[in-house]
């Protein structure tokens, strides 16, 4: 007995088979968007030095600071806002490594907190790539931390479009 094959048979083996081959391994979707791992664990410990948890609220890190400035470099339209990211945080490593002897991740927190006073200390004139990047991300990690749920609510406590019996802020006179 002979077993015919016809047109549509032949088109569902090879539409399955083709789909099978080409099926994709899920993206995982705890990686950065732009930056490398390691790039990334620099900037969001990074920005967890700069506005670390206390017990007040919590810090940067939790409030996705990193995640922010990995998702708005992937969508920089202009190359410069995604190469002055690199090269600040490569400037970074550079400084940690002359002053230390190794990347900032893998020095001792005395180390890392020496390094971070000495190029916010330029912060009016920076003059280096490594002082120039900490102005960059120290305003970004501000608008992102006090933009996030976390920083609006938790640290400053905001109530929102509410009526006050009393002003509960302070005076900037």
């Amino acid at each position: 007995m002979e077993t015919a094959l016809n047109r549509r048979d032949v088109f569902k083996f090879f539409g399955v088979a083709a789909f099978t081959a080409l099926q994709l391994p899920a993206a995982d979707p705890t990686a950065p968007l732009f930056f490398s791992r390691d790039e990334f664990a620099l900037l969001d410990a990074l920005t967890e030095l700069i506005i670390p948890s206390d017990d007040h609220s919590p810090g940067a890190h939790e409030a996705g600071v990193a995640a922010y400035i990995d998702r708005t470099a992937a969508e920089a339209y202009l190359p410069e806002d995604k190469t002055s990211w690199r090269q600040g945080l490569a400037a970074i490593n550079e400084l940690s490594q002359n002053m230390s002897g190794s990347v900032f991740l893998k020095a001792a927190k005395a180390q890392q907190m020496v390094l971070l006073k000495q190029i916010a200390a330029a912060e009016k004139a920076p003059k280096t790539e490594a002082e120039r990047f900490f102005t960059q991300l120290k305003q970004t990690t501000a608008f992102a931390y006090y933009s996030s749920s976390i920083g609006i609510h938790k640290d400053i406590n905001y109530k929102g479009n509410v009526m006050l019996d009393k002003f509960v802020g302070y005076e900037a006179t």
